[in-house]
């Protein structure tokens, strides 16, 4: 499941582009290569490096290097081969623009190389959220009125990847520039994905506060406005403000576990516990499972435990994986209410779950340590807590 902003700027990008997406965001399990060898001669097979030549000679090496399809023997692979393409993108819109072209060409080099950049500094890979910042800057500026304006769709998530490390004056700014382009345009698609892809960015670069705040305004803003489609938008907007504030505070739970009865949250006090919002159907999260899994095995017996909240809509499927997987820890699942199901759960509706898997870690105390607690994060924060198991 792709997190709102990762829909709506998959909109603004090459086809190509979809896998780094994919490979980065949700973390899809990885297309295991029959044999590994075979997938790494895939890799070797394809050339990055962009020729020099005419325009038409180097998108053709493009278009070339989009039909490449590989098996992958590893998700690291899977990530590696998505970097490589972009970066052969953004290294043939730079040969094409050196060149002596036409405006209409020197607009598609822009293109594919913006969006690459954009596609990184999203992703936060390496420095290219200030290389696309300086790309940008630079090409606004083009004496092209198409070329600069070939830029503006990249413009504000450019801007919003590097706000995280930028003063604390600046983010507020940017906030309220965004919100107030919400209210002046009536929520128009494009000024909601900027709100929320910044809030985003906020939360997951620590400013939870700021985030919260952001959300807050647009909470403020859905409740006023007279179009009940938009006014819906406010529980969503008050769940997802209450989920970014957690770390550093108190998570509550309460609802039917499976099997009935009602979740005894308070007997987990004293134990570490992640609480994971997950589905069967969900590949990102049958990945993580071993993960989890592995961890469960080396720190229950010294204060770890799982509390599963499932987003499926039906049980069976539900009963059967638990079964086959043999999860020994409690999963949160109301059958007895239809709208309680799936993505309506009142727990995921109560802080605003909008993709999956959604791992969040609680303490001994009862407070959110990170709301990030999967792959390598989750085995940190867990030495870091209960300490190193052998």
């Amino acid at each position: 499941m792709l997190s709102l902003r990762w829909k709506s700027l998959l909109g603004l990008l090459p086809a190509a582009a979809a896998l780094l997406t994919f490979s980065l965001n949700i973390g899809l399990a990885p297309s295991m290569a029959e044999d590994t060898k075979e997938a790494a001669k895939a890799d070797d097979d394809t050339n990055f490096e962009v020729p020099d030549g005419t325009p038409e000679e180097i998108f053709k090496f493009i278009d070339n290097l989009k039909e490449r399809q590989p098996k992958f023997a590893s998700q690291k692979e899977r990530i590696d081969f998505a970097i490589k393409v972009q970066r052969a993108f953004i290294s043939a819109g730079d040969k094409v623009l050196k060149q002596d072209v036409t405006e209409k060409v020197a607009v598609q080099a822009v293109q594919m190389k913006m969006s690459a950049l954009t596609l990184l500094a999203m992703n936060s890979i390496g420095d290219s959220a200030k290389e696309a910042m300086e790309a940008a800057v630079k090409h606004r500026a083009d004496e092209r009125t198409a070329v600069a304006k070939a830029i503006e769709p990249y413009w504000s998530p450019i801007r919003i990847a590097n706000v995280g490390d930028a003063p604390e004056a600046e983010r507020k700014k940017l906030a309220e520039e965004f919100i107030a382009a919400v209210t002046e345009t009536k929520f128009s698609p494009i000024s909601m994905r900027d709100a929320t892809q910044l809030g985003d960015v906020l939360a997951n670069k620590g400013h939870a506060e700021e985030a919260g705040a952001l959300y807050d305004s647009l909470v403020k803003l859905s409740k006023e406005s007279d179009n009940p489609k938009f006014q819906e938008n406010a529980t969503r907007f008050e769940g997802i403000a209450r989920r970014v504030r957690l770390p550093g505070n108190f998570m509550n739970l309460e609802g039917k576990v499976l099997g009935g009865g009602e979740l005894d949250w308070d007997s987990y006090r004293g134990k570490v516990v992640l609480v994971d919002f997950w589905a069967t159907w969900c590949g990102p999260c049958i990945a993580e499972l071993p993960n989890v899994k592995e961890n469960y095995k080396k720190y229950h017996d010294k204060g770890f435990d799982v509390v599963g909240i499932s987003l499926d809509r039906s049980r069976a499927p539900l009963d059967k994986f638990i079964e086959a997987q043999e999860l020994p820890w409690a999963q949160m699942y109301d059958e007895t209410i239809q709208t309680n199901k799936g993505w309506n759960h009142p727990m995921a509706q109560f802080y605003g779950i909008n993709a999956i898997p959604a791992a969040i870690l609680v303490d001994k105390e009862g407070k959110v340590v990170t709301l990030k607690a999967r792959g390598e994060e989750l085995t940190k924060q867990l030495e870091k807590l209960l300490g190193k198991v052998e």
